[in-house]
């Protein structure tokens, strides 16, 4: 199904994805319908403003009466709801595998049963050795997706892509200095030398696009570029500022990875992308070689900037 003419249907869809989804709706003109369904209504509110053709549902993706009433008729789903931020994942560890589990099991139970033509699963990097609760859940959501994908008798197609840190998004790191420094106060920088992969929120729309055209069970994951925090603090902020070193917070990890050891022999790779098949799959017969935050190719001044206007 062509995202650009199918009903469309964005599960936390008030959050920097489904927003970025809705700016390229409008800009390039896609027939379907779009609908935003979060528990968010304030940021519904917002959203409105600027996207008022769009449909805007409150509900949780624990709730399945909801969630199925609001899904029926729409082709695609877009599964973006999630707890994302690590450390809470950490201290309430019991609502994040409520939410991003049972959730997500949710969605693809009511997507099979509504008709929908094809589900897709946004998931992380924080999956791989993932230890934090939130990758955890990531990790359970891909195995999930692809079981679904293994039933012949499910015409639902289940499609997956793995990706890092979206810029600017809401809570993300650069808006948290941001509003610390207009406060006044020192950023907090838990290591300089710790790396992350970065990437636009239109990169990510770009990249539901494609996963969406990939074989159902496979996970697209992207050759992203990374960026170290000290120098996403200087690209972004400029040379004058104050902060002060902290910690690692609960469940972070120095530096990140997009594919694995463990997972090479089940990936084929593109110029720009792996292709990630189940580990019940036969093994490959040439290898890829793991993909982390620490051998990616850097991310220019110039390259971070152009990504920052791409909001």
């Amino acid at each position: 199904m062509d995202i650009r003419t199918g009903n469309l249907f964005v599960t936390g869809g008030a959050g920097t994805l489904g927003r970025a989804i809705a700016r390229r709706r409008k800009e390039q003109g896609w027939t379907g319908r779009l609908t935003v369904y979060s528990s968010d209504t304030h940021k519904h509110d917002y959203m409105r403003k600027f996207y008022p053709d769009v449909q805007y549902v409150q509900g949780d993706i624990r709730n399945p009466l909801t969630l199925y009433n609001a899904m029926c008729g729409h082709d695609i789903v877009i599964h973006a709801a999630a707890v994302k931020v690590i450390p809470t994942s950490e201290w309430w560890s019991i609502d994040t595998f409520d939410v991003n589990v049972n959730g997500s099991l949710n969605v693809s139970d009511c997507a099979i049963r509504a008709g929908v033509s094809d589900v897709l699963g946004i998931s992380t990097d924080k999956a791989c050795h993932a230890v934090n609760a939130y990758g955890s859940t990531k990790y359970m959501l891909e195995k999930a997706w692809q079981e679904f994908s293994r039933n012949p008798n499910i015409e639902t197609k289940f499609h997956l892509v793995r990706y890092g840190n979206i810029l600017e998004s809401t809570g993300s790191v650069i808006e948290i200095w941001k509003n610390t420094l207009a406060e006044k106060r020192p950023i907090k920088i838990t290591n300089p030398e710790m790396t992350r992969f970065w990437a636009s929120p239109q990169q990510a729309v770009t990249l539901v696009e494609l996963a969406l055209q990939v074989k159902a069970g496979i996970i697209l994951i992207p050759k992203m570029k990374a960026l170290s925090i000290g120098k996403l603090a200087q690209y972004t902020l400029g040379s004058e500022f104050e902060f002060e070193i902290i910690p690692l917070r609960p469940g972070e990890k120095m530096h990140e990875e997009l594919l694995t050891i463990e997972e090479t022999k089940y990936a084929t790779e593109s110029q720009n992308f792996y292709y990630l098949c189940p580990t019940t799959s036969a093994e490959v017969e040439y290898p890829c070689g793991p993909y982390s935050s620490v051998i990616a190719p850097e991310l220019t001044k110039e390259e971070l900037m152009e990504l920052l206007k791409d909001e």
